[in-house]
């Protein structure tokens, strides 16, 4: 050894001993580093300096390295702690430019493949924490950067091997994301290899015994009845035989799984298509098994047997992987085979590899044939029968693949992503890793390029800006103009005008001086426009002017925008031989005297003549289109005063000529005051909704033993089926109450029809009588509308209430909370307060199971807790609080509550049925309508998949709709004053029942049920859950079969045949809406 080396090894060795004595900075690092180069510095050439000085660290590194077996074994061992200083060493002195730049990066190479995983991690950590320093100047495809890269790759070879470094791995590879680009083709292996080769694993073939005549004499002398024994030993070779082909069959495969240029070899094709011919059916017949055995175990009741825990001994760190080539026989291949994830690996292989062949028919290889990757190809192109033949067989595998269990679609879906991002891999790999990182965003600003934060930055200022107001106040000009117009409500767009009461025409005479209004505006703002455009044309021409020096006229006439001749409207005639309120129809002869306005809605009449004593004021803009919305005023008013006359005649010398809105407060001033007597009987003409002409209404104090019950929504759904309960019972006159939001009155004339064609020949007149129904439009939202009805009959006038009437979608409610709340529960407080004052005080309220939520049990008792998901179902809370406190605080009052989820069906004659306006929101009626051709959609949402039932959609209790109209009857029965139904209540006349069948069916089941009643084939398809919608609804309805001895007779096959049988008699439903 030179004098240099050894000056320098003492060097060296003291400088160790210093920063394993006292850990010194990095700074203190390079202070004694740079003060020992100085030393040395001189004495001989640069090239030989470094070359000892990269042995010696070389030597001071692998020392240590060598001394690892005895630090593992030492808890408070300083191995890692010095090693870390040695390779901070080695990087100081090779940033000093003591040693080559590659001298750390080959350093690390030798080390980590000396060490245990647990130094290697130690080691990694290292090379964390100074990678700023190690890839400072980094240059890919060169120099250190490939040996890093060639370390690392290494170092994760080693741990693939391993079950628990995964974090390692994701540690390293997440290292090297940030150090190298994500397109750096340095570490992408560009020469074609597939991985290792399959060695085989094989069942050696069995050779068969010599024939001797030994054997044969000693068959012979087998006796006559040992030979069924021997014929059946030995056809267990021949089983064994053929178990074994099957398993060399099955194993052949991975040698072209793992080697893909085989194909290139004559009859590799061939040999690879019979194999997976005779391996695929054995794999389907797996699946086929596995499922059926699924929905055995899904259909019947969960085991009691305890299952045996597994020893420790059979515990495994390694549950997700397994290495078949080691573990398997052909013992245990159908075991194997019976294993959903061998199954699916097995197949996931196959489709790589049946996917990869696709690239090689002859169209394929000519797109991607040419490039320079020369080495990625094979010799090798498809026949066109041997391409046919691969792209069935691998529908086939993707098909298989949708079939296994758990997830089979989904992880269809993965697969199938997986293998298209293969493809564009592979190509990227043919075309030698073009590059395709791009650029920052960056814009020219001010002559320079400018990133996303500078060039963006004015724009963000202009955002932060206060915006000015609004000038649409209610969102968008289209809303705002339709307010102004006298809309309220969506049912004034969706239902045209229907004459009614005066107070429709009100309406509508309002909704016309809206519109007037608009277009007015329209027109003030298009002449303010042009006298804007004039002024500004007459300023241009004026600058001219003066720029050149010509002297302007005295008086610059500006062209003003002369508005349309107003065309006067319709005069008056003098009067009517009606009443001389009432004005001549509109397009009668007109009597020429003074033109006098237009009815008005304005509280203080028109006067019909105005002298003309002072000059009038600028008439506002008008055009063809105001002058038309003026006669159409007109001809309402008319309609108006024709309506009113019949009943009304009385008010018409008090409005003045044609004040309508004055007729309706004085009609409305009329309807407050008290009547004369309540005690006489009061007849009242039905409306042309009903066919009836005429009834006497039965009132407090009549001596008929004829209950009056108010049912309210009376011509929908519900309410038509148990008025028509009702009315089969011969003891009840029934008053029904509906709005027509979501009915038609049709169905009270069917149910009249239908009630009476029921009599007996010697029907009496009060059997005659109960089929006559007394409908009354009324909202039970106005308070008043409610009272004017129960004045008719007085007080104690009617007998009981049954309170349908709701809006009841789950999914509406939740987009429109507060209509439900004001419909649903301010309409239930203005019918109890109503009763109150009238002595009415028994009601059966249609309630819904919704208010349960998600319960904790299924079937669901009387007694589960009130908690609703939906606002429809909390309106039903709501109302069931509201009767249940007014029950405790008052105890002439007795209430029953129905709680129930989804009737269905309709009455067997087809005359009464389901016809709900627009799109139905309910399951059977849409089917129906689909069915029929009234629903334009092919393809009907299910709502969710996922949910904990059989078949993973929302189950429901059905029951029919009869049945639970019975319901009703047998409720409203026990409210009189013996029932016994309270009881078990003494301190308030409440009770609440479920009506149901106590068995819930899917959604799934409804639709092949309905398919079966139809012959129609429904399609669907599965969406994501809806808001508000709970996983099962199924009633417990043992409380009311107790009580009220009710009971749901009907099945899901009856319902969708009586609905099914009122849809196709009734195409259109009751008729246009």
């Amino acid at each position: 050894m030179t004098l240099l080396s050894t000056h320098q090894k003492k060097l060296l060795q003291g400088l160790l001993r210093f920063i394993d004595k006292s850990s010194p900075t990095q700074q203190k690092f390079n202070e004694i580093v740079k003060k020992d180069l100085s030393d040395v510095q001189g004495n001989s050439s640069l090239e030989n300096r470094k070359s000892q000085w990269e042995y010696l660290l070389k030597n001071a590194v692998f020392d240590l390295a060598a001394t690892e077996g005895d630090a593992l074994k030492d808890e408070n061992t300083k191995y890692y702690t010095q090693l870390r200083n040695r390779l901070d060493l080695v990087l100081t002195f090779t940033e000093h430019d003591a040693c080559e730049q590659n001298l750390p990066f080959t350093v690390l190479q030798d080390l980590l493949e000396t060490q245990t995983i647990a130094s290697c991690s130690h080691i990694f950590s290292w090379i964390e924490e100074r990678s700023e320093r190690l890839t400072e100047g980094l240059v890919p495809q060169k120099g250190k950067a490939l040996i890093l890269l060639r370390t690392l790759n290494d170092l994760l070879r080693r741990l693939s091997k391993m079950g628990s470094t995964t974090i390692f791995c994701g540690r390293i590879l997440t290292f090297l994301s940030g150090v190298f680009p994500l397109g750096e083709r340095s570490g992408v292996n560009l020469r074609g290899e597939y991985g290792p080769t399959w060695e085989g694993v094989q069942v050696p073939v069995k050779a068969e015994p010599e024939h001797d005549e030994t054997m044969a004499d000693a068959k012979d002398a087998v006796k006559e009845e040992d030979k069924m024994q021997v014929d059946e030993e030995t056809k267990k070779p021949a089983l064994e035989d053929k178990k074994d082909d099957f398993y060399n069959t099955f194993w052949s495969l991975q040698l072209p799984f793992s080697k893909p240029p085989l194909f290139a070899q004559p009859n590799t094709f061939d040999e690879f298509k019979d194999a997976v011919d005779k391996v695929i059916p054995v794999i389907r017949e797996a699946t086929i098994k596995e499922r059926a055995m699924m929905g055995h175990r899904a259909g019947s009741s969960a085991s009691l047997k305890r299952k045996r825990e597994p020893e420790p001994e059979e515990r495994s760190t390694v549950t997700e992987y397994f290495f078949a080539k080691f573990l398997t026989s052909p013992e245990l291949l159908d075991l194997e085979i019976a294993d959903t994830h061998f199954r699916r690996q097995f197949l996931f292989q196959l489709a790589i590899l049946l996917s990869h062949l696709q690239t090689f028919t002859k169209a394929a290889k000519a797109t991607w044939a040419t490039t320079r990757n020369r080495s990625l190809q094979m010799d090798f192109t498809l026949e066109p029968a041997q391409a046919e033949w691969v792209q069935e067989t691998y529908a086939k595998v993707i098909e298989e693949f949708k079939s296994t269990s758990p997830n089979g679609r989904a992880f269809t879906d993965t697969v199938t992503s997986i293998l298209e991002r293969e493809k564009n891999w592979v190509k990227w790999k043919n075309e030698l890793c073009t590059q395709f990182d791009k650029e920052p965003w960056s814009e020219e600003v001010d002559g320079h390029k400018a990133g996303l934060e500078e060039a963006t930055r004015k724009v963000r200022e202009k955002l932060r800006e206060p915006t000015e107001d609004w000038p649409h106040t209610l969102g968008s000009e289209s809303l705002t103009e339709i307010w102004g117009m006298g809309y309220r409500d969506l049912s004034d767009l969706q239902n045209p005008f229907r004459a009614g009461d005066v107070k429709d025409f009100v309406k509508k005479l309002k909704q016309e001086d809206g519109k007037i209004a608009l277009r007015q505006k329209q027109l003030a703002k298009i002449a303010a426009a042009a006298e804007a455009r004039a002024a500004a044309q007459a300023k241009t021409k004026a600058v001219a002017d003066v720029a050149m020096e010509v002297v302007p006229p005295a008086t610059v006439e500006t062209p003003a925008s002369t508005p349309a001749p107003v065309r006067p409207p319709a005069s008056n005639p003098a009067g009517s031989p009606i009443h001389p309120s009432l004005p001549a129809k509109p397009g009668s002869p007109m009597v020429a005297e003074p033109a006098t306005s237009v009815p008005a809605l304005a509280p203080t009449p028109t006067p019909a003549a105005a002298p003309a004593t002072a000059p009038a004021p600028p008439a506002p803009p008008t055009d063809d289109h105001i002058i038309k919305l003026e006669e159409h005023k007109q001809r309402w008013s008319w309609l108006a005063l024709r309506t009113a006359r019949d009943h009304h005649l009385g008010h018409f010398g008090k409005i003045g000529t044609g004040d309508i809105e004055q007729l309706a407060k004085e009609i409305e001033a009329e309807k407050r005051l008290p009547k004369g007597s309540e005690e006489l009987a009061v007849t009242e003409e039905v409306g042309s909704a009903s066919p009836m002409t005429s009834t006497k209404v039965l009132v407090a104090g009549s001596d008929s033993t004829t209950a009056k019950v108010l049912v309210t929504g009376g011509s929908g759904y519900i309410g038509s089926h148990v008025i028509y309960t009702l009315q089969k019972t011969r003891r009840y006159k029934v008053i029904s109450l509906d709005n027509g939001h979501n009915s038609h009155p049709n169905a009270l004339s069917r149910i009249s029809a239908l009630s009476r064609s029921e009599l007996p020949s010697d029907a009496s007149e009060r059997d005659i009588d109960t089929t006559e129904i007394e409908s009354h439009s009324c909202d039970l939202t106005r308070r008043d509308e409610i009272r004017a009805v129960f004045e008719k009959y007085g007080k104690g006038g009617i007998w009981g209430v049954v309170h349908i009437a709701a809006y009841k979608a789950v999914g509406e409610s939740v987009e429109i909370p507060l209509t439900y709340y004001e419909n649903n529960v301010t309409a239930t407080l203005y019918l109890l307060q109503t009763m109150q004052e009238f002595d009415c005080t028994r009601i059966v309220y249609s309630s819904s199971a919704t208010v349960y939520g998600i319960p904790p049990t299924i079937p669901i008792p009387e007694t589960t807790r009130l908690k609703a998901d939906s606002p429809y179902g909390k309106t039903k809370v709501m109302s069931e609080t509201m009767l249940d406190d007014l029950c405790h605080s008052d105890s002439k009052w007795s209430a029953i509550s129905l709680r129930y989820f989804n009737p269905a069906g309709a009455h067997p004659s087809g005359q009464i049925g389901e016809d709900p306006k627009g799109r139905p929101g309910n399951l059977l009626p849409l089917l129906a309508h689909m069915a029929i051709g009234r629903v334009d959609a092919k393809t009907l949402q299910v709502f969710g998949n996922d949910y904990p039932t059989p078949d993973g959609t929302c189950v429901r209790d059905y029951l029919h709709i009869l049945d639970l109209a019975s319901g009703h009857l047998l409720a409203l029965e026990a409210l009189d004053a013996n029932s016994k139904v309270f009881e078990s209540t003494p301190d308030a006349r409440y009770r609440a029942y479920n009506l149901g069948q106590g068995k819930g069916v899917s959604v799934l089941q409804i639709i092949d049920a309905m398919r079966k009643a139809t012959g129609f084939d429904f399609k669907y398809e599965i969406v994501g859950r809806r808001r508000g919608d709970v996983p099962d609804l199924t009633a417990d309805p043992a409380l009311a079969e107790k009580e009220l001895g009710f009971k749901a007779n009907e099945d899901l096959a009856v319902m969708c045949r009586d609905l099914w049988n009122f849809q196709s008699k009734n195409p259109e439903g009751y008729g246009k809406w």
